[in-house]
Formats: structure tokens, C-alpha cells, sequence
């Protein structure tokens, strides 16, 4: 699992450039560069390493346990999208990857990026929808409260 967040660039190949940190723990943790890049909203990046989107797509493949025609209907939703932006593709010595084309024109995707980990995956937005997330996320009295409870 990888933690945190960072400043990334994607220059002008359209190439996403993660640092030497995210490279080796990748390697250390999957032992593989490769990953699967996609987005279910056009709006962030989301890069998985193939071992992580494997399982992820294993659990959006399953039956629902209950049956539910409209937890089906979910699933196939979202596996759409998520290859209708999504490509495979493997960070190069310099630990580039190729953004997909269907994800070149998310707004503010080039240049300055940041990357947010999100335990399984990378999140990569503008600085612009950062900025905005950051705010959108501010804990509540009863959120302090509840991390405090998680000994955080």
C-alpha cells in the first residue's frame, strides 16, 4: 500500500512522471511496473498497479450476492467506463507511463499535476481540482472526533 501525496508532471508526450519513490515501491511491493490506467468521471486520473485492478475487476465480474439485478447493472457501468478510458501500460527506466488518449483532455491533466494515493491506486488531478478537494474535505467536530477514536 502506498500512502501520501505529491507533485508529478506529465510532459509534453503526454507521459505521466512518478518519482524513483513510487517506482521502487511498486517494484518492491508488486514487482512489476505495469499498470492500468483509466477514470470513471473524466475528471481524475486513476492509476492501478495490474496486480490491484486484477482484483478490482475480479470483484466487478462477480455475481452479486444477493442477486440484485441493479448491482449488476452497477458493475457493468463502471467496468465500461473504466475501459472506455482505461489502457494498460508499463513505466518506462525513467518511470514514465502513457496517459490514454480518451484521458488526455481531463481538465488540467498536463503539466504540474499532484498524485494522491488512495491505498490501492493513484489519484492524479490538477492543481486546480486538488485544491478544491482539499477544501470539500475538511473534517467536521464529529469527524475529528471519529479519527480520534481510531487513535488517529
Amino acid at each position: 500500500m502506498l500512502w501520501g501525496s505529491e507533485k508529478a508532471r506529465i510532459d509534453g508526450k503526454h507521459r505521466l512522471c512518478v518519482s524513483a519513490k513510487v517506482r521502487k515501491r511498486l517494484q518492491d511491493d508488486y514487482n512489476s511496473s505495469d499498470v492500468f490506467i483509466t477514470s470513471l468521471d473524466g475528471k481524475e486520473v486513476k492509476v492501478f498497479p495490474r496486480a490491484e485492478w486484477l482484483k478490482m475487476a475480479a470483484r466487478l465480474s462477480e455475481r452479486s450476492t444477493e442477486g440484485s439485478d441493479l448491482d449488476g447493472q452497477r458493475k457493468n457501468k463502471i467496468l465500461f467506463l473504466a475501459n472506455h478510458y482505461g489502457m494498460e501500460g508499463s513505466l518506462d527506466n525513467q518511470g514514465r507511463v502513457l496517459i490514454p488518449g480518451t484521458l488526455r483532455e481531463v481538465p488540467g491533466i498536463e503539466g504540474d499535476v499532484w498524485t494522491v494515493w488512495q491505498s490501492t491506486h493513484m489519484v492524479v488531478m490538477s492543481d486546480a481540482r486538488y485544491q478544491q478537494k482539499t477544501v470539500e474535505s475538511q473534517l467536521s467536530d464529529a469527524d475529528l472526533a471519529y479519527a480520534e477514536n481510531l487513535g488517529l
